[in-house]
């Protein structure tokens, strides 16, 4: 018993460093790929800024396809490259890159016939940019295209676990991207035609690369004729359901953009670009979280170690909640001033406002990914994002009726935050019924009464150290430093078990010592 518990408690405990330094390394990369929004908000100005997300947003609405396939192409690389079948991960290879040509060339036809249609008559488009809105969707398209094309040398990269090589590349095109943006307004070319021509010109770079050294690295990454009908078939059906599921969170985001077009405008698209911004960083630290955890947690389903399980699920709902509070709370209460520093002063109230409800919808979206492991492990995915899924989508239909009942802007959120906590009790639900070992009572009182408590009293501070400072800078720096420090404390009082104390201040012991080192 002894053994098992110390076996667990290393897990955690390896699982907790790994998701930390993850988490450090994509901040840094998250604080870069933001920054460059001041460039871009710069150069191309409020109007064609919200032109570019609202045209763009056209184009990314299929964007749960290239999620999707990627999803699916990884598995069963994973599968074959376990089985040491060689000749299968070429087969896998050669099949993806069909199916995705198709896939794209499909796109292609759609895009440059009802999307441009619905560019030139649904879009809430100044007269006078049209003809530069129409440059800018070609680039997107073509860069949406490029981008899938991308997708079986990435997913090479991840089945082999070369996160070095990864890592290289996405700097190259974060860096790129950053220096694209700086150029904006010092050619002689209209900024959003530069801007999205940029964009277009970086995707070929990536790709280039990325294809290059797979090619080279890998010995399957190379194309041949390969007939396997069988696995054609697996490789689509397998992506059947998960499309369902990216479906339905494609148009929670991109559909609500095109909405917010329609009945307000460019400049609201602006507001709402920038809250998009904070969701794709503030995500892009859940997933560097959640990457070292899922493995485990699947391991654990299908070895029937439930004990195991229940303490990464428990472990994880914690570190993903508290992590991103201590992040959060102070984000909230100092938005005016990060978004001055970041954007400069085209701030309105309207960006502050939209800023701070995002990241209230991130940290709800985010306490989800445990609960979908424990169900993608057991395979009952169908009836889970059937359940699921349905109710998301009612996030647009909801947005409209509100919206035609003459509501502003910001209900939008309402909206968005409301089907999320709707549909968080559905997966519990879901959980529930799929996998016996899991009590809801115990996740309320064990996890979330806690948790509101800590979220509470963490607030309150928040609110209290920030009111009593009036220098803004001296506000930000104090609620930066003191907030984390004090919700860190609640949690390690209120939130966590005895063992799970323990397992933090051996984690930290770890990671001071590979600091040092």
């Amino acid at each position: 018993m002894t053994t098992e518990k110390t076996g667990n408690g290393n897990l955690s405990q390896r699982i907790a460093t790994n998701s930390m330094l993850l988490f450090v390394r994509m901040l840094f990369i998250t604080i870069i790929n933001l920054y460059s929004v001041r460039f871009v908000l710069a150069g191309l100005g409020a109007i064609d800024y919200g032109i570019f997300n609202a045209v763009a947003g056209v184009v990314m609405m299929s964007s749960f396809l290239s999620g999707v396939m990627e999803l699916s192409i990884q598995r069963f690389y994973s599968i074959a490259l376990g089985k040491k079948d060689k000749r299968g991960m070429n087969e896998i290879f050669s099949l993806s890159l069909r199916i995705l040509f198709v896939i794209a060339v499909v796109l292609l036809v759609l895009f440059e016939t009802v999307g441009i249609w619905f560019l030139e008559t649904k879009l809430n488009i100044p007269v006078e940019r049209m003809g530069a809105s129409r440059m800018c969707f070609q680039f997107a398209i073509f860069t949406f295209v490029i981008s899938i094309m991308q997708i079986p040398f990435s997913s090479a990269l991840f089945a082999h676990e070369n996160m070095e090589g990864y890592a290289l590349i996405s700097t190259i095109d974060c860096l790129l991207k950053v220096f694209v943006a700086v150029l904006i307004g010092y050619v002689m070319i209209d900024s959003l035609v530069f801007y999205s021509g940029g964009l277009l010109l970086v995707a070929v770079i990536v790709f280039l690369m990325y294809s290059i050294y797979c090619s080279r690295t890998y010995e399957e990454c190379k194309y041949r004729s390969v007939k396997n009908a069988l696995l054609t078939r697996q490789l689509l059906s397998f992506s059947g359901w998960t499309m369902f599921g990216s479906i339905a969170k494609v148009c929670m985001i991109q559909g609500n953009t095109i909405l917010l077009n329609i009945y307000f405008g460019p400049i609201v698209n602006v507001a709402f670009a920038i809250s998009q911004q904070i969701n794709n960083a503030f995500n892009a630290l859940c997933n560097s979280m959640v990457l070292a955890m899922r493995p485990a947690m699947i391991q654990s389903y299908a070895g029937g170690d439930y004990k195991c399980l229940n303490q990464l699920f428990a472990v994880s709902n914690k570190f993903i909640y508290y992590v991103l509070l201590m992040v959060s709370l102070p984000m909230i209460a100092e938005m005016p001033t990060i978004l001055h520093l970041w954007l400069g002063d085209s701030v309105t109230a309207q960006i502050v406002l939209f800023s701070r409800l995002i990241i209230i919808y991130v940290v709800c979206l985010a306490m989800n990914n445990p609960i979908t492991t424990i169900i993608q492990a057991s395979g009952h995915i169908k009836y889970y994002h059937l359940s699921v899924e349905s109710v998301t989508l009612l996030c647009l239909p909801i947005s409209w009726v509100l919206f035609k009942f003459g509501l502003t802007a910001e209900y939008v959120f309402v909206s968005l935050i409301g089907v999320c906590v709707l549909t968080h009790f559905i997966r519990l639900v879901c959980l529930r019924h799929y996998y016996s070992e899991f009590s809801i009572s115990e996740y309320l009182f064990a996890f979330c009464l806690p948790a509101l408590l800590i979220t509470i009293a963490g607030g309150a501070f928040t609110y209290f150290v920030h009111s009593a400072i009036h220098s803004a800078l001296l506000s930000l720096v104090v609620v930066f430093l003191a907030v984390p420090l004090v919700v860190g404390t609640l949690v390690y009082v209120v939130g966590l078990t005895a063992q799970e104390r323990v397992a933090v201040l051996q984690m930290l012991r770890r990671m001071s010592k590979k600091f040092v080192k």
